[in-house]
C-alpha cells in the first residue's frame, strides 16, 4: 500500500504539472508585485503632479515652474491646469472675482515648460502687463533644434499671422513665408545663439538659447521651424512627424521684469543637461556657455 502510494506521488511530480503549476504561481506572484509597486508609483506621481514647482513667492508675485504638457487654465473643469492644481494648494490665492482664479499675466503653450509669473493682486497684474506690453520684459528660453546649425548666431525677423487652414487644430500660426493664407501677420523676430551641438539618441541635435523680442504665439516654434531646424517634439510644426521624443524640447529658462512694485530676475535649473536627459543627449562641441550666453544674445 505504501509503496503504491509513493509510485502515485513519483509519477505526480515527474508528470511536470508541478513545474507549470510553480511557474504560474510565480508569475502571478511577479505580477501582484508589479501591481502594488505601480499603485505606489502612481501615488508618488499623483502627488508630485497635484503641487506646482514655486520658483518665487512674495506678496505681490508668485512665480512657478510649470511642468510641459500642462494646460494653464481650461473651460472644462474636469481637465488637470495650472489653476485647478493651484487651487488646492494655493486657495488663499484665489480670487473670486475672476473666472480662472487667478492673475495670468502672460502664457506658456501646453507643451512648454518654464517660468509662468502670476500677479496676486490688480496692481501687480497691472504692472507686469503693462510691462509685457511695451516688451520690456526678457525672455530667455533653452531648446534642442534638430540638426547641427552652420551658424552661432542669428536674428530671425519673419512675420507671424493666423493661419486660416487651421482654425480648429493646434496649428494656428504661420510665417509669410508660407503662403497667402496667412491672415494679419506681424512682425517678429527672435534672437538665437548656439550653446552647445551634439546628438539626442543618435541624432544630430543642436542646443540653443533663445530670446524673442516680440511675443507671437508659437513664435519660437514657427521661426526654429522655418530656419530648417525644428525643435525635437514639436509634432505640430514637424515637416515629418517624430513621436520618439518624451516632450516638447522648449524650457522658459529665465524671466526678467522690471517694474515700479518689485523687479523680478529668475531662472530655473537647466532641463536639458545630459544628466538630466539620461545620457541621450550628447555634448560633442560646446560654442557657448549659458553663463555667458545671456550678455552675448543681449548684445547683437
Amino acid at each position: 500500500m505504501i509503496d503504491e502510494i509513493v509510485d502515485r506521488i513519483v509519477q505526480f511530480f515527474s508528470t511536470g504539472l508541478v513545474e507549470k503549476i510553480i511557474k504560474a504561481f510565480l508569475v502571478l506572484c511577479d505580477r501582484f508585485v508589479n501591481f502594488i509597486l505601480s499603485l505606489c508609483e502612481g501615488n508618488n506621481y499623483k502627488k508630485k503632479d497635484e503641487t506646482v514647482d514655486v520658483l518665487y513667492t512674495s506678496g505681490n508675485f508668485l512665480l512657478i515652474n510649470k511642468k510641459h504638457d500642462l494646460l494653464i487654465n481650461s473651460n472644462d473643469t474636469k481637465k488637470k491646469t495650472v489653476q485647478t492644481i493651484m487651487r488646492k494648494q494655493f486657495p488663499e490665492y484665489v480670487q473670486d472675482n475672476l473666472t480662472h482664479d487667478f492673475y495670468f499675466a502672460h502664457r506658456l503653450d501646453f507643451a512648454t515648460s518654464g517660468i509662468l509669473c502670476i500677479p496676486l493682486n490688480k496692481n501687480a497684474c497691472k504692472e507686469v502687463c503693462q510691462v509685457f506690453e511695451e516688451q520690456r520684459a526678457r525672455k530667455y528660453y533653452l531648446a534642442l533644434l534638430r540638426g547641427h546649425t552652420d551658424f552661432d548666431e542669428e536674428v530671425i525677423d519673419i512675420a507671424i499671422g493666423e493661419d486660416v487652414r487651421f482654425k480648429d487644430t493646434s496649428k494656428k500660426m504661420c510665417t509669410i513665408l508660407e503662403d497667402e493664407l496667412c491672415q494679419n501677420p506681424r512682425r517678429s523676430i527672435t534672437k538665437v545663439l548656439v550653446l552647445d551641438r551634439g546628438y539626442y539618441n543618435g541624432k544630430p541635435v543642436t542646443k540653443v538659447l533663445l530670446r524673442p523680442i516680440t511675443g507671437r504665439r508659437h513664435q519660437l516654434r514657427l521661426h526654429c521651424s522655418q530656419i530648417g531646424h525644428v525643435i525635437v517634439g514639436d509634432y505640430t510644426y514637424s515637416l515629418k512627424i517624430d513621436t520618439s521624443p518624451p516632450r516638447m524640447f522648449l524650457h522658459a529658462f529665465r524671466l526678467v521684469l522690471p517694474n515700479t512694485i518689485e523687479n523680478l530676475d529668475i531662472q530655473t535649473d537647466d532641463p536639458f543637461t545630459e544628466k538630466a536627459l539620461k545620457y541621450k543627449w550628447k555634448v560633442v562641441e560646446q560654442v557657448n556657455s549659458i553663463a555667458n550666453g545671456f550678455d552675448i544674445i543681449d548684445s547683437f
